[in-house]
């Protein structure tokens, strides 16, 4: 297990989550995940980042599947014994709202 700190954030490879992950990436003393449900989206997203001389690193995770979350769970338990930080940005919307 990582003794570092961790942050997640969820829908992080675009838009306000993106801008979340740069600043994050600037001022957190710790290991930073970018999440994505695509995974070509995520890792262009950590590319983009890691350009800029950051070092965001990638999960994959869709927050509507139930067994992305629990995967997502499980790897982040075992690597750091759980999350420092949890931004959760991704939203989903439902049909008539």
């Amino acid at each position: 297990m990582s003794s570092s700190k961790v942050a997640l954030v969820t829908g992080g490879n675009k838009g306000i989550g993106f801008a979340i992950v740069r600043a994050m990436c600037k001022e957190y003393a710790g290991d930073v995940y970018l999440t994505a449900r695509d995974v070509g989206r995520g890792n262009a997203a950590v590319e983009s980042l890691k350009k800029e001389g950051l070092t965001p690193l990638f999960h994959q995770l869709d927050i509507t599947d139930p067994n992305s979350v629990r995967t997502a769970r499980d790897f982040f338990k075992e690597k750091y014994g759980g999350l420092d930080v949890l931004i959760n940005n991704a939203g989903i919307a439902f049909k008539g709202y």
